[in-house]
């Protein structure tokens, strides 16, 4: 009998809101991180077209040789994305299942950070992010998708000569707006779930989701609109 308790407990501790949330905390930092790395590598527009193809070559092939054979690491970071990815979709989904059978029974909740404007829009903001992804790999990373660049074109070209259209511009402004709003409210989230949240630390958590949020929309915009500006160019 307690063999069988114990088993229960376990099943029901990996079924639990709180490990599911923590789930998505854990993976949610994940991104958070990537992106904060990503826009810090896109700022390498500003120092010229060398500089720029190079820190993407040596993503693609250099990176932790000889930890990982030539282009080892950036199949592995996929992979592990990949992971993460259905990781949080998941537990977006399990959460989002949770949520709408609670409403079912009516109750007044007092206006906190979970009713605000990003924690509101969480799930259209995801929505936006997942086909913005989509895109952005068909473009960027595939090439499938060309705007005013040639198959065999570099990284800084394809940069260049693409954000020389004003609507794709805005669309990216669109789509790195929705990564910000949902990292924002996310990062609150995360430090939430973990249970690092306290009453003399929440105002203090509430500025930095949204400084980071900030800081990461600034940064992935600013190699666009420097090209727009002509401060980048080929």
């Amino acid at each position: 009998m307690a063999t069988t308790n114990v088993a229960t407990k376990k099943r029901r501790a990996w079924t639990t809101s709180v490990f599911v949330k923590q789930l998505m905390a854990i993976s949610g930092f994940v991104f958070v991180f990537f992106l904060l790395f990503h826009s810090y590598g896109n700022l390498k527009m500003f120092l010229g077209e060398e500089a720029y193809n190079h820190y993407a070559e040596w993503l693609h092939s250099e990176a932790f040789v000889p930890i990982f054979p030539h282009g080892g690491f950036l199949w592995v970071f996929r992979a592990a994305m990949m992971l993460m990815l259905v990781i949080h979709l998941f537990a977006a989904a399990y959460t989002w299942k949770r949520s709408r059978r609670a409403r079912r029974t009516r109750y007044v909740v007092k206006k906190s950070v979970t009713n605000s404007y990003a924690a509101r829009t969480m799930r259209a903001t995801g929505t936006v992010l997942l086909f913005g992804i989509v895109f952005h790999l068909l473009h960027f990373t595939t090439g499938t998708i060309k705007t005013n660049f040639t198959a065999d074109a570099l990284p800084y070209e394809r940069m260049v000569n693409s954000f020389q259209s004003p609507l794709l511009v805005l669309v990216y402004a669109l789509f790195v707006f929705s990564a910000c709003l949902h990292v924002s409210h996310g990062f609150w989230s995360m430090f939430q779930s973990l249970g690092w949240v306290r009453p003399s630390t929440r105002k203090l958590m509430i500025v930095l989701s949204g400084l980071v949020g900030a800081v990461i929309f600034v940064m992935f915009m600013a190699p666009p609109l420097g090209i727009v500006a002509g401060l980048i160019t080929l």
